[in-house]
């Protein structure tokens, strides 16, 4: 999701921040700096594997990606303003809503699976 996370981003920023929509010159060093954030914020995925209440583990995710986004702001000498804020949150809430429709589906398809398959074994008794 980090890749994605990123992508998504960049591509974003690039697209509603340039006052042009033909040839825009990207920096090999700014695709190296979001390849490397976004590959931090899918490593903060961990988060929601420990412990933590999936709450806290939301919350930390959001904190350290915002981080990350914005060390990837400043390395980029990107500037960070109310539009570039709203792209990040938005680009967020747009993916976690993707990812839990997702997951939503996967574990309706694996219970009906598992039903299925308890239905089988009640008819073979």
């Amino acid at each position: 999701t980090g890749m994605r996370f990123g992508a998504i981003i960049y591509l974003l920023i690039l697209g509603m921040t340039s006052n042009e929509v033909g040839d825009i010159a990207v920096p090999i060093n700014s695709v190296f700096i979001v390849f490397i954030c976004s590959g931090l914020i899918g490593e903060l995925s961990f988060l929601f594997k420990t412990d933590l209440s999936y709450f806290l583990a939301f919350i930390f995710h959001l904190i350290g990606t915002l981080a990350l986004f914005s060390i990837m702001m400043f390395s980029n000498n990107w500037l960070i303003n109310w539009q570039t804020l709203f792209i990040f949150i938005l680009a967020y809430a747009m993916i976690w809503l993707v990812i839990r429709l997702t997951q939503e589906r996967d574990i309706r398809r694996i219970n009906r699976q598992i039903k299925k398959r308890n239905k089988q074994k009640v008819k073979f008794k």
